[in-house]
């Protein structure tokens, strides 16, 4: 939106903020506004500084053939101009070049001194730590994590800055030396000072990725499937280190940046593992460049949705992040086509939009980065905590946590009780006497010098000619402040302000963008924010691999589901599990966590007859149910001409397993069929939609589970009207994609879901599939659907990926529980999240089951949450969700499953006509409890009977793994 109405009114909205501010609007008026002033930081805001003849990369990079990957040094990212925004290429800048001129060498040194600024402005002192309570301590490191991506200036050793201390200072060293910024070595004698980075200018992940083809090769040395090499404490192998200069950013190295270092190389290893399994043939070159793109967007996302909100969380923009990514159509547009339908940024976001330099070729410039100077964020005291129960583990200082002690903290620390630990704390909140002591006194590495970070930051801000606060202001077509009263609404420090500068004028911009009042839920400066909103769309804007190339073409299909369908919370729970009760109900993993009961563990009720309470009429009412199922039942085999279960008709596979009991269980893990740790079970699992219809795979929906453990000794539930029932040895677990019921016992379901039960049986799928577009576009809309009518549009993901629940409770020896059945295998894990292509025709569940175990292995979990509270937890109300936070899903289990044949011939009919799955056929200490299970033992006996009768098939138990078609034998 270039022309001369744009233009109009970006003016005009640019005149309303300098007259109203736009924070002070409503977020209808304020994001209109915002708009407008980015449109013109873009026009009047973006200078190029033009690239010398020795501004080029260090090497040459062997893919720069490749159009489909990213460049390790940044070329060919613009296809008409490779070198754009690769390495050894200038900062550009925000302000006219005539106004970079870095200051004479009196005014860097002693106007004022630099280290009396940071004494006297900086210093934490007596007012101690100045959290910022909005945001948790991952917020700190992410931000430190990505700017050591964005950009890294060289020093020179020779011919520092002198910096004078005063005699009262206790600073061992007189002077101070600074070392000096690397000119640009083909720098113009007659232009201003220009600067070189010594990364790419792009959002590439360099930090992790690595900037010289000795790491990037080291990082995947004897790794398979384009994976990385990730050491036993989770971190890049110590045989790497020499490829590191600890000079420069890597020397900043600490506890925080290792986490996200770990997490992100794990889920480039997840990204591998599902592309891997989509597209077998693809070669170990292809699967790390592919993955690798797909794991930095993903990060670019995170950074734009999840952290950005979170540090400046004002409604306006919040919603403008979340449109920067999506668009005004949001997401639900994009999930619903999961392709590009308009070209405008503005209705469907910047990703997949047309790459736009606006006019100036693309780099970061020094502005951005003098902004980014936030080390107020990192306190000087931690304290770790664990993930499972909140215990003190340990107290430490910042400078324990450094470069040389990571892997010390780590081989003390599980991962993910640093992960919670940070999560619990704050960050500091970027004002005045809030910067760290331990980085005041600091040293990258053991023979490195002693310096002061915050000396150094006015030092930088001031020798690459970035202005003065003021004069920052005026270049941004911002009121400058008139005084020090103006500039800070804190009177302490507008006198402190005088005291050091005594003209308003002087005063530096970080200092500046400290002290001035920030807009309500922002954690910087309204004026930093003016660069943020410019450059923050830019690095996206221009980049083609958010922009032209964000395609399936590039990325693949199952690439781009899984940039779409993860966040900071699915990749924190799918590597950390353990954090989930952490994080439930936490809307932004960047505010703080909550807080893991640090009591005592609560007991888990007794189980007693006397917890289930039939309502009167119950038995009426399941009558009903079974008569009007029935109806179904005929109708269905009418259709079919053959007997289908009443619900979880269609099967996707029938799979053997093992189910292997874990070792070291509580005693109160330790019941009925889990009471011997390390004991192994044969199991034959069915995969399924629950419709009682055999539709399309490509309808929505909920998908279902089977597990049916063999040879399991004890005492079983009477009377469960099944034929063979005596005799059988088996132990089943029914389990669904739902969490909870959608009803919350029999009456709710005869009242409220039969209906739509026995309308769902009836509608051809095409019919069905346009009501799941009418209840997207009710989503889309804002209306909220009833918990039957949201089943109906659950996200059609890949089946081993799902994780699957009991819903209802059962008996679990001495107590109670519900059971959840989790992916924890790398293979199953990466499978989480990602939606089955609309082009994978009507058995994608089927086929896609069957090519995974072609040559694949699965591992899951087998989880139980114990009822420690029947008021919070009840036992007859299936609709209500047990809290995790008074009760975590702990693990009892593994089941496995090798490579095999899926969908045989002889296991399809085994799994149609023979198996038949029912939670009552079960031992008598994991009897299923409550309305909802009394409503099923009826309705699973009827329909079996029925199924096994019409198909003239006897109903059998498996007594042994051999009864089971095409069995692996052991």
């Amino acid at each position: 939106m270039t022309g001369p109405l744009s233009k109009l009114l970006s003016l005009a909205a640019e005149t309303v903020d300098r007259s109203v501010v736009w924070w002070r609007l409503p977020p209808p008026l304020g994001i209109p506004i915002l708009v407008g002033l980015r449109n013109r930081l873009r026009a009047l805001n973006l200078y190029d500084t033009g690239r010398g003849p020795k501004d080029r990369p260090p090497h040459a990079d062997p893919q720069a053939g490749n159009l489909t990957a990213r460049t390790l040094n940044g070329t060919y990212n613009d296809l008409l101009d490779p070198l754009m925004g690769s390495q050894g290429s200038r900062f550009g800048r925000n302000i006219p070049l005539s106004d970079t001129r870095p200051e004479d060498r009196w005014r860097l040194e002693e106007d004022p001194n630099p280290r009396e600024v940071s004494q006297r402005l900086l210093s934490r002192g007596n007012g101690g730590f100045q959290p910022a309570t909005t945001l948790n301590l991952l917020a700190a490191a992410w931000i430190q994590f990505e700017v050591h991506d964005w950009f890294s200036h060289g020093t020179l050793e020779h011919n520092p800055w002198r910096i004078e201390i005063a005699d009262h200072d206790t600073w061992p060293n007189r002077p101070m030396l600074v070392s000096r910024t690397v000119p640009d070595p083909s720098a113009d004698p007659a232009g201003e000072p220009t600067f070189v980075t010594k990364d790419t200018h792009w959002w590439d992940s360099s930090q992790m990725y690595g900037r010289s083809l000795d790491f990037a090769n080291g990082l995947r040395r004897g790794e398979r499937k384009g994976k990385l090499r990730i050491d036993k404490l989770g971190l890049t192998p110590e045989d790497l280190d020499h490829c590191l200069d600890y000079r420069g950013p890597a020397g900043n190295y600490w506890l925080g940046l290792a986490i996200l270092h770990s997490l992100f190389m794990r889920e480039h290893n997840a990204i591998c593992e599902r592309l891997a399994a989509e597209y077998p043939n693809m070669s170990d070159d292809e699967l790390y460049d592919k993955a690798r793109l797909v794991n930095i967007a993903l990060m670019a996302k995170i950074h734009t949705i999840d952290w950005t909100p979170a540090i400046i969380a004002h409604p306006t923009t919040v919603y403008g992040m979340r449109a920067n990514w999506f668009g005004v159509l949001g997401e639900g547009f994009r999930r619903r086509f999961r392709r590009r339908i308009f070209k405008s940024e503005i209705l469907q976001g910047i990703p997949g939009s047309p790459t736009d330099h606006f006019g100036v070729p693309y780099s970061l410039t020094e502005e951005f980065v003098a902004v980014y100077r936030m080390h107020p964020l990192i306190p000087d005291d931690f304290v770790f905590r664990s993930a499972t129960d909140n215990t003190k583990l340990g107290d430490y200082q910042l400078r324990d946590l450094l470069l040389g002690a990571v892997r010390d903290r780590l081989g003390e620390y599980k991962m993910e009780d640093i992960f919670y630990s940070f999560g619990r704390s704050y960050p500091g909140a970027l004002n005045l006497h809030n910067f760290p002591t331990h980085l005041q006194e600091f040293k990258q590495h053991m023979d490195g010098p002693l310096v002061d970070l915050a000396t150094i930051d006015i030092v930088r801000i001031r020798e690459r000619g970035v202005p003065r606060y003021n004069e920052f202001r005026r270049l941004l077509r911002l009121r400058p402040a008139s005084s020090f009263e103006d500039l800070t609404d804190n009177p302490q420090w507008a006198q402190e302000l005088r005291d050091v500068y005594g003209d308003v004028e002087r005063v530096d911009l970080m200092i500046g963008l400290y002290a001035e009042p920030k807009p309500p839920g922002f954690g910087f400066s309204d004026t930093a924010f003016r660069i943020f909103m410019l450059m923050a769309s830019r690095r996206l804007n221009s980049d083609r691999f958010f922009t032209n190339d964000f395609r399936p073409e590039i990325y693949t299909q199952a690439g781009m589901d899984w940039i779409a369908e993860n966040n900071m919370r699915t990749v924190l729970l799918r590597h950390f599990p353990a954090l989930e009760p952490a994080l439930c109900g936490v809307k932004n993993p960047f505010a703080p966590w909550k807080r893991v009961t640090g009591k005592a563990p609560v007991k888990p009720i007794a189980y007693s007859e006397d917890l289930e309470q039939r309502r009167c009429g119950e038995d009426l009412w399941i009558g009903w149910i079974v008569k009007v199922l029935h109806w179904n039942n005929t109708r269905a085999y009418r259709r079919y001409k053959h007997g289908i279960r009443d619900a979880h008709a269609k099967s996707h596979g029938i799979l053997q397993g093992k189910l292997i009991v874990n070792d070291g269980l509580d005693d109160e893990l330790r019941q009925g069929l889990f009471a011997e740790t390390k004991k192994e079970f044969d199991v034959i699992a069915r995969l399924s939609s629950t419709s009682g219809a055999l539709r399309s795979d490509q309808l929505r929906g909920v998908r279902g589970l089977g597990i049916k453990v063999l040879e399991v000794p004890g005492d079983r539930e009477p009377d469960t009207g099944l034929p063979g029932e005596p005799e059988a040895t088996t132990q089943d677990f029914v389990l669904v994609t739902h969490r909870e019921f959608p009803f919350a016992d029999v009456r709710a379901y005869a009242t409220k879901g039969m209906l739509a039960a026995w309308l769902l049986a009836r509608l051809p799928d095409d019919w069905l599939g346009m009501v799941g577009h009418v209840l997207d576009a009710a989503v889309w809309a804002g209306i909220r659907l009833s918990p039957t009518l949201a089943l109906l549009i659950l996200p059609n993901n890949h089946l081993l990926g799902e994780i699957f629940y009991s819903s209802a409770p059962l008996r679990y020896g001495n107590h109670v529980v519900k059971i959840r059945y989790m992916p924890s295998s790398p293979a199953v894990k990466a499978l989480m999240g990602v939606p089955i292509s609309p082009n994978a025709g009507p058995d994608a569940h089927r086929d896609s089951v069957v090519q995974f175990f072609e040559s694949n292995r699965a591992e899951y979990e087998l989880q139980v949450q114990l009822c420690t509270d029947t008021q919070t937890m009840p036992i007859e109300d299936a609709s209500v969700e047990w809290p995790a936070s008074a009760s975590p899903y702990r693990t009892i289990a593994r089941i496995v499953f090798e490579s095999q044949n899926a969908d045989s011939p002889a296991r399809r009919q085994y799994g149609d006509d023979v198996l038949s799955f029912n939670s009552w056929r079960t031992l008598v200490v994991h009897r299923p409890l409550g309305s909802i299970n009394r409503l099923k033992k009826r309705v699973y006996e009827e329909s079996s009977k029925f199924r096994h009768e019409k198909n003239r098939v006897a109903q059998q138990e498996p007594a042994h793994i051999s009864d089971l078609p095409d069995h692996r034998p052991d």
